[in-house]
């Protein structure tokens, strides 16, 4: 639709102020309308490498260990409420818990790299109080009253209903005369507390950077966020001429930049060449598209896999040959070119999706929604 295009006019046209206005349309159409179009789903039961001063800067000494942003760890972890010692459902974490790794300061959720930080030795579990680990409770999300007239049968608290931009709300109560339905997340302004044991610091030299176009740079990061053996995710702006640009200034096309992922995965986990795989499988027909990615049309939205070195640029070439061969007649239009400098784009830009509702655990199998 129109709406998913870049728009460059005021603050207000963003993708995020549109994505909140859609939210919110959507929950007072299902307050004045019912909810006979939403979907009830039942309750849930150059290779360049990350330097070593990247992977020690602004480090904290915490002891036995050090941990700064960068450092690259095993970790064991949870997340519980602080006042009962409920563990958080599955149903509702939007990232994997227990045994993972990370890097510190990207992925996962603020409140863990902060707990990070906190660590006083390797294999000594230790707690960490969060206030406020999925935000605080909007309440242009919710609660809203629809009437009970106009909503299926049957609903019961702890149901979710899906809106019809795709995103989702919580049935919270359920009366004669009405439903009250929640778009914000489950566990919004709840008290939690994380507790953590850092298991290994692992050798941050070993990991490698790659960066992608796609289209919109949301649905993509999340779409690599949820790939095994990637360890950190950053959207920003790639291939372009203007210094330190900012997102309107990209919209307008006028920087020559597209929107991009970079995306630092563990070589031992997971492949470049299957990073490229995953950019062609998500294009799809839009990788015989110019300057387009589904709605979104111009040179800000082209694709492409920029390679940092021989290594990266023969795996790509692999991959676009593989993807060229679903149809020799079609060109397939994705640029293959050598990385240039890549800028990251404005912190709300970063892991979007996620911060959304949407799930960044590893294989996750929900539709990735660009725009809910």
């Amino acid at each position: 639709s129109d709406e998913s295009r870049c728009q460059t006019s005021s603050a207000t046209t963003s993708k995020q102020a549109r994505r909140m206005h859609h939210l919110r349309a959507c929950l007072v159409c299902a307050a004045s309308s019912g909810v006979r179009g939403l979907l009830v789903v039942p309750r849930a039961g150059a290779t360049r490498r990350w330097t070593e001063a990247m992977a020690t800067s602004s480090a904290t000494e915490t002891g036995i260990i050090s941990i700064g942003e960068g450092d690259y760890l095993s970790v064991e972890y949870g997340i519980s409420h602080a006042k009962t010692g409920a563990r958080v459902p599955e149903s509702v974490a939007v990232f994997d818990e227990g045994l993972v790794r990370v890097v510190v300061g990207n992925g996962y959720t603020p409140a863990l790299h902060d707990a990070l930080k906190k660590a006083t030795a390797a294999g000594v579990e230790f707690e960490h109080a969060v206030a406020d680990m999925f935000g605080e409770a909007d309440p242009r999300m919710g609660p809203v009253e629809v009437p009970a007239s106009k909503a299926p049968a049957g609903l019961q608290p702890g149901d979710t209903v899906r809106l019809v931009n795709g995103a989702t709300a919580r049935v919270t109560a359920v009366a004669d005369d009405a439903v009250t339905i929640d778009a914000n997340h489950p566990l919004a302004g709840e008290p939690l507390s994380i507790k953590l044991t850092v298991l290994e610091k692992l050798d941050a030299t070993q990991l490698e950077t790659a960066t992608f176009a796609g289209g919109c740079f949301w649905g993509l990061e999340l779409a690599y966020q949820r790939h095994p053996g990637v360890v950190a995710t950053w959207v920003g702006y790639a291939q372009g001429a203007a210094e330190n640009p900012t997102y309107e200034q990209v919209c307008s096309g006028a920087t020559g930049h597209t929107e991009a992922v970079k995306v630092l995965f563990d070589p031992s986990l997971t492949s470049y060449e299957a990073l490229c795989d995953l950019l062609f499988d998500r294009l799809g027909e839009n990788r015989y598209a110019l300057n387009r990615v589904g709605n979104d049309m111009g040179t800000q939205y082209r694709h492409g896999i920029y390679f940092y070195d021989d290594a990266q640029r023969q795996a790509a070439q692999l991959a676009f040959d593989r993807a060229q061969a679903h149809d020799p007649e079609r060109p397939v239009v994705t640029e293959l070119l050598p990385a240039s400098k890549f800028w990251d784009a404005e912190e709300y830009h970063q892991h979007y999706l996620q911060k959304g509702g949407q799930s960044a655990k590893k294989n996750a199998p929900e539709t990735i929604r660009c725009y809910g």
